[in-house]
């Protein structure tokens, strides 16, 4: 059964400081920002199961990259931060993609193949997810709160290509502006907001449902 809708509220203040942190239950994967259980000091709030150290997420590659993007913001190098957010979220949606193959019992060999099979950004999220969670991704955004964050990023991910490629229909965009480059911050700070959500829906259950 699906879960109910939940109402949307669309972030656009100030971006972050910097990126939040939470850890993952080597158990079931389910991720959770508390500290305690980041120490050990709680078990699993899902599976309640302790002992093993929960792992860190975001993981070191993906937090010096948030790393650069915010340096980049407060230096106000637009097409940077908008190029390298875009690259970003990218990452992001292969990395959860990546969990749940793991938690649907794919190897890492399978999940490469699967992976390296589909890398255009739009094949994964209109092919890809759907054929791995049952849903769409539009619909799983909107029904976590996160209605408008796909085609914002679509609309972001549009920005970006027409900065790097001259397109012979429209000729190329000259420049991103701070509004393009602020869309972006805000875009990043969601991201992990929502696929951490998707991560304790379809990876956790998933673990539940397939073993480790």
């Amino acid at each position: 059964m699906k879960q109910k809708s939940i109402p949307h509220t669309t972030h656009n203040g100030p971006p972050a400081a910097e990126a939040p942190s939470y850890f993952q239950c080597p158990e079931c994967g389910f991720l959770s920002a508390d500290a305690r259980f980041g120490a050990g000091e709680v078990p699993c709030p899902d599976c309640h199961s302790s002992g093993a150290r929960p792992r860190a997420f975001p993981s070191d590659r993906l937090r010096r990259l948030d790393e650069r993007i915010r340096h980049y913001n407060a230096e106000g190098d637009w097409e940077v931060v908008v190029i390298l957010a875009e690259t970003f979220l990218e990452s992001i949606l292969e990395d959860i993609i990546d969990r749940i193959l793991a938690a649907h019992g794919a190897d890492v060999t399978v999940r490469s193949v699967v992976l390296d099979g589909q890398r255009a950004i739009g094949a994964r999220i209109g092919r890809l997810f759907p054929a791995l969670t049952g849903e769409e991704f539009e619909e799983v955004a909107a029904e976590l709160g996160f209605r408008d964050f796909p085609h914002r990023w679509r609309v972001l991910r549009g920005a970006r290509n027409a900065f790097i490629h001259d397109s012979p229909f429209h000729g190329p965009q000259e420049k991103l502006d701070p509004a393009t480059a602020h869309e972006a911050m805000i875009l990043l700070d969601q991201a992990y907001k929502l696929f951490v959500l998707i991560n304790n829906r379809f990876v956790a259950d998933g673990f539940g449902k397939h073993g480790r």
